[in-house]
């Protein structure tokens, strides 16, 4: 007897585990990155975020997969990237102002510098006009930092120049307590 027989020989990719790590980062204006480890160890990972590679920079959640790019081993693993907004330092101003019947609102710089601040005075959105003390709350409004500082905006009456003058020299000089008196 004679004979042969030809086939394939068919060797599939064996099993490896990835874990994620490094998922969790705060702003900085860099790209962040996933890690991940592989048993068994040190097998190649190729990553993509929302479905690219591009390594993201801005703070947000993104999903993270991570999978083994080798010729013998496969294995795939998925979890949530977060990159969370840094923290800015608000600093108030502008919170004494005299009353002229126009608003009165308050100022802010920030740390970083030039970032967007919204106000809020006593709980509402525009600034006020009347004389009074109104609790102000200065927020951050960016896709990257959060911060806030409250203080206190006072409104004062408008002050009047008075000149005194009773047989000696004439003394002159703002009153600001005279101007709700009527004079």
């Amino acid at each position: 007897y004679a004979g042969t027989a030809t086939g394939t020989l068919q060797i599939a990719k064996a099993a490896a585990t990835v874990a994620l790590d490094s998922l969790t980062h705060t702003y900085d204006g860099t790209a962040k990155s996933a890690t991940a480890t592989t048993d068994p160890a040190g097998l190649a990972v190729v990553f993509t975020y929302n479905g690219v590679t591009n390594i993201p920079v801005a703070a947000g959640s993104y999903v993270v997969t991570g999978a083994v790019s080798e010729a013998n081993w496969q294995g795939i693993a998925t979890g949530t990237l977060t990159i969370a907004k840094a923290t800015a330092d608000v600093t108030l101003g502008g919170l004494r102002q005299y009353y002229n019947g126009k608003p009165k609102p308050a100022t802010a710089t920030t740390v970083p510098p030039g970032l967007t601040v919204g106000f809020t005075y006593d709980g509402a959105t525009d600034p006020p006009t009347a004389v009074g003390s109104y609790a102000v709350t200065g927020t951050v409004n960016d896709a990257n930092y959060t911060g806030s500082a409250a203080g206190l905006l006072t409104v004062e009456p408008r002050a009047l120049d008075l000149k005194i003058n009773c047989g000696g020299p004439a003394i002159s000089g703002a009153v600001p307590w005279l101007a709700d008196t009527g004079f």
